[in-house]
């Protein structure tokens, strides 16, 4: 649940975004892009280590 604080901040962000003549959802779905382009070499990490993984049930029937 989001505190008093955090409340304040996005209401204050919607503001100031709205003054720019921006919509916060698509400012908010931008942000949410932004930080998956970054971490592109960690996601993609995470799946071959994924696809690497070998589990203890598939070895046993080999």
């Amino acid at each position: 649940m989001p505190t008093r604080e955090q409340k304040q901040n996005k209401t204050f962000a919607e503001k100031l975004l709205r003054i720019q003549g921006k919509d916060y959802e698509e400012w908010l779905d931008a942000q949410h892009q932004l930080i998956i382009q970054e971490n592109q070499e960690l996601i993609l990490e995470a799946l071959d280590s994924k696809l690497n993984f070998t589990s203890p049930a598939a070895t046993s029937r080999d």
